[in-house]
């Protein structure tokens, strides 16, 4: 009994480490997919002739500007 404790408190311990270790993963994957939404809405916007210089700041802002609309569509 005391063998099968200490392996459901192993797992437990793998899961948690897991989830803290996966974390910044997440937000690392998020603010990449920001950037390339955002230039590509930036890239979209220049065809038209706005002349939008094209950085990060500007990608980011960008991007935050679709997700807003995206999750108000």
């Amino acid at each position: 009994m005391l063998t099968f404790i200490g392996f459901v408190l192993l797992a437990v311990c793998v899961y948690i480490i897991g989830k803290l270790i996966a974390l910044p993963f997440k937000i690392i994957k998020n603010i990449v997919v920001g950037l390339i939404v955002g230039s590509a809405a930036i890239w979209v916007v220049n065809l038209f002739g706005m002349g939008i210089e094209m950085n990060v700041v500007n990608a980011l802002i960008a991007s935050v500007v679709v997700y807003i609309i995206s999750s108000i569509i």
